[in-house]
C-alpha cells in the first residue's frame, strides 16, 4: 500500500478556495465519488465528521488529513487539494490548512488508512516538500514532487518484489486467461497489492515469473482450467482456483493471498509422486484434463480441417490433377510441379487425420500424469488402438491413471534409482500394461470398421441440436455449458458432421457483433466508456472471440444476456437448416472461404445479429 499507487491525476484539486471547513470537506468528499472511490457521499461524510469531532485532522504546517473508514468505501483510496488561501481547519498549531489529503478505507480494511498516514507525515514534515506542493501548476507536478524522496528508494527495493504471483490459463487460451489476469491486476491495484500475472494463453506463456518472483511472493494464485506448470511452486502456499474465479472474484482471492487465510496447500517437492490433484471434485478434475486434450489439438485441427476442405475441393473440380498428384517419385528428388503440391496437401490431410486422435490421448495422458503418460498414450493410441473420438478419450485417462498409479507405486523405491523412472521404468511398464489391456478388450480391425463408420442423423433432430447447441454457447460464455457445446462442435469434426462445428462458431461469434450493433444504433443504452469500444467488440466476435460480450452479459441478465442466447440458438439451427459445414474449429470469418454454403453462412451471421441487435434495444431500452 503506497502513495504512488493510490494517488492518480484525476483525483487532485488546484487552486481551488473554499470559506470553510466544511466545504473543503466536502470538495474532497465529491471528488472521491466522481472517481468511484465510494459509493454513497452521505454516508462516508457521516464517518468523516464523526471522525473529525473526535480532534481535529489538521496536522499543522498548513497540512490537514481527513479520514474514515466506512462501508460506503470500495476501496482504499486517496484525493488531494490545495487552496493557497487557506482555510480554518481547527490545526494543532492554529494556522489555516492549505493543503489537504483525504484517505479513505472500508471498515474491513483494518491498519490500511493508518500506513497511509504514516507515508504523508514522513514526507509532509519536510517544509521544501510542503511549499513545492504549494506552488504546482498540474496535478502530475504535484505527484511528481509527493513522491520525489520515496521514487528512487522504492524501485530498487521493490523492482524484483511482488506481494503476490498469479498465473491464468483456459482451455482454448484466448479469452478467460487474459480477463482472469487483467482483473487480478486490477483488483490488486486497487488494494495496493503487488502482483505479477504470468498467462498460459494460445500465443505461449507471456509475462513468466522468475524464480526470483516466485520466492519473494507471500502467495501463489493459480486459476487455470488446464495444466500448468506447478513444480516451481515448491513449498510455497497456493490458492488453486478454476479459471472463471480469477475473473469474477479476484478480490476475494486477494485478500486471502495476502491475509494467509484459507491458504493451506503447497506443491509436494519434485522427487516425489505424489497425487496430481487432492481433495478436489472428480468431475472437475476429469473436465480439467479432457479440456487441456482438446486446446492442445485446436491447431492441428485447423491445419486438418482446411487442407482437407482444400482436397475434396480438388477432387470435384479437378480430379485429373488429384489422379496425376499420386504418381511416385522413385530415386529422383521430387519436382515442383502443381501436382506434387497438390499430393503434398493430400498427404499432409492423411497424415493429420492419423495423428489427430493419438496426440488428443497423449495430451489428456499428459494433464493426468506429464511427460511419460504422453509418451505412453501416443505410441498405444497410434500402433494398438484404431480409435475413434470417444475411444481416444478413454485412452488418454487410462494411460493417464495407469501412469499415475506406476508414479505412486515407484515412489517407495530407492532413491538411487528415481533418475531412471520417468525415462524407462514409467514408460515402457506403462506401455506393456496398454498392451495388456489391449489384448483383454480384443480390439479388431472387424471392430474397427464399425468404429469407424460415420453415423447419419435425421436432419431434423440436427437443426434441433444445433439450435440447442447455439443458445449453449451463450447461456455462460466461457464456462463449462459453452465448453461443452464447443467440445461436441470439435467431436463433430471427427465424425465428418461439420454441420455442428460451423453451428457452433456462428452462434459463438453474435454476441459481441450483436452488442457492438446496439452500440452504433443506441448508444445512450450504454456508458460512454462502453461505447467506445464497440468496434473493438464486433471486430472480436468476427474472429470467434468472444471475450468482450462477457461483461455486458453478466451485467444485465435480462437486457443483453436473453437476446444473446436467443440470436445464438437461432443461429445454430439456420446454419444447420442451410447446410453449412466445416472440419476445423476455429477461425471466424477468416475462415469463410473453408465453410461449405458460405453465403448461407454470412446470411446466418447478419440476420441472426441483426436479429439480437433488436432485442437489445427492445429489452433494454424498455428496461431503462
Amino acid at each position: 500500500m503506497n502513495i504512488r499507487d493510490l494517488l492518480k491525476e484525476d483525483s487532485i484539486i488546484l487552486n481551488q478556495h473554499s470559506q470553510t471547513k466544511e466545504e473543503a470537506i466536502d470538495k474532497l468528499i465529491d471528488l472521491h465519488y466522481q472517481c468511484g472511490h465510494i459509493n454513497n457521499k452521505e454516508e462516508y461524510k457521516k464517518a468523516i465528521l464523526a471522525r473529525e469531532s473526535l480532534s481535529s485532522t489538521g496536522v499543522g504546517n498548513m497540512i490537514a488529513i481527513p479520514h474514515a473508514q466506512d462501508n460506503s468505501v470500495n476501496y482504499p483510496s486517496l484525493v488531494a487539494m490545495v487552496d493557497k488561501e487557506g482555510v480554518d481547519f481547527d490545526s494543532l498549531d492554529q494556522k489555516p490548512a492549505k493543503i489537504f489529503f483525504m484517505i479513505a478505507v472500508n471498515k474491513d480494511g483494518g491498519t490500511q488508512h493508518l500506513e497511509i498516514l504514516a507515508q504523508l507525515s514522513q514526507i509532509l514534515m519536510d517544509k521544501k516538500t510542503v511549499e513545492k506542493l504549494l506552488n504546482v501548476t498540474t496535478p502530475l507536478e504535484f505527484i511528481q514532487i509527493l513522491t520525489a524522496d520515496m521514487q528512487e528508494e522504492k524501485e530498487q527495493e521493490n523492482d524484483n518484489y511482488y506481494d503476490v504471483v498469479a498465473v491464468t490459463a483456459c482451455p482454448t487460451g484466448i479469452a478467460h486467461t487474459y480477463m482472469a489476469a487483467k482483473a487480478l491486476e486490477d483488483t490488486a491495484k486497487q488494494l495496493g497489492i503487488r502482483i505479477k500475472v504470468e498467462t498460459n494463453g494460445a500465443s505461449g506463456v507471456k509475462n513468466k515469473l522468475t524464480d526470483e518472483d516466485i520466492q519473494n511472493a507471500k502467495c501463489v494464485i493459480v486459476a487455470a482450467d488446464k495444466k500448468v506448470e506447478m513444480k516451481r511452486f515448491s513449498k510455497k502456499p497456493i490458492i488453486k482456483v478454476p479459471v472463471a474465479k480469477g475473473i469474477h472474484e479476484a478480490k476475494e482471492l486477494l485478500e486471502k493471498a495476502t491475509s494467509g487465510e484459507g491458504v493451506k496447500e503447497t506443491v509436494e517437492s519434485t522427487k516425489k509422486f505424489s497425487k496430481f490433484f487432492k481433495n478436489n471434485n472428480p468431475l472437475v478434475i476429469i473436465y480439467r484434463h479432457f479440456m487441456n486434450g482438446i486446446s492442445q489439438i485446436i491447431p492441428l485441427l485447423m491445419i486438418y480441417g482446411i487442407f482437407t476442405f482444400i482436397t475434396i475441393f480438388i477432387n470435384d473440380k479437378f480430379p485429373d490433377l488429384l489422379i496425376n498428384s499420386q504418381v511416385v517419385y522413385e530415386g529422383v528428388a521430387p519436382g515442383v510441379s502443381l501436382s506434387e503440391f497438390v499430393r503434398i496437401i493430400v498427404s499432409t490431410s492423411s497424415i493429420g487425420n492419423l495423428f489427430i486422435l493419438c496426440l488428443l490421448s497423449a495430451y489428456i495422458a499428459d494433464s493426468i500424469s506429464d511427460r511419460p503418460a504422453f509418451y505412453v498414450a501416443f505410441i498405444t493410441g497410434l500402433t494398438l488402438f484404431n480409435m475413434n473420438f470417444i475411444e481416444s478419450v478413454i485412452v488418454g485417462f487410462v494411460a493417464g491413471y495407469v501412469i499415475l498409479l506406476l508414479k505412486k507405486l515407484f515412489s517407495f523405491l530407492p532413491e538411487v534409482i528415481e533418475s531412471i523412472i520417468p525415462n524407462l521404468l514409467l514408460p515402457i511398464i506403462g506401455t506393456f500394461i496398454m498392451c495388456g489391456i489391449y489384448l483383454i478388450l480384443g480390439f479388431s480391425s472387424r471392430y474397427y470398421g464399425v468404429a469407424q463408420t460415420v453415423p447419419e442423423i435425421n436432419p431434423i433432430l440436427l437443426i434441433g441440436g444445433c439450435t440447442i447447441l447455439g443458445a449453449m454457447m451463450s447461456i455462460d460464455m466461457g464456462g463449462p455449458v459453452n465448453k461443452i457445446a464447443y467440445s461436441i462442435g470439435i467431436a463433430s469434426i471427427f465424425y465428418k458432421h461439420g454441420e455442428i462445428m460451423s453451428a457452433v462458431m456462428v452462434a459463438g461469434m453474435i454476441p459481441p457483433i450483436m452488442i457492438g450493433l446496439s452500440m452504433v444504433t443506441s448508444s445512450n443504452l450504454y456508458q460512454d466508456d462502453e461505447v467506445k469500444g464497440k468496434w473493438h467488440c464486433m471486430i472480436k466476435g468476427l474472429c470467434f472471440v468472444s471475450e468482450e460480450a462477457i461483461p455486458f452479459m453478466r451485467k444485465d441478465r435480462k437486457g443483453i444476456h436473453l437476446p444473446c442466447i436467443i440470436a445464438s440458438a437461432l443461429a445454430g439451427g439456420l446454419s444447420a437448416y442451410f447446410g453449412c459445414s466445416q472440419l476445423f474449429p476455429h477461425g471466424g470469418i477468416f475462415t469463410i472461404f473453408f465453410i461449405n454454403n458460405p453465403l448461407f453462412f454470412v446470411i446466418t451471421l447478419l440476420s441472426c445479429s441483426l436479429i439480437g441487435m433488436s432485442l437489445i434495444l427492445i429489452l433494454k431500452g424498455n428496461l431503462e
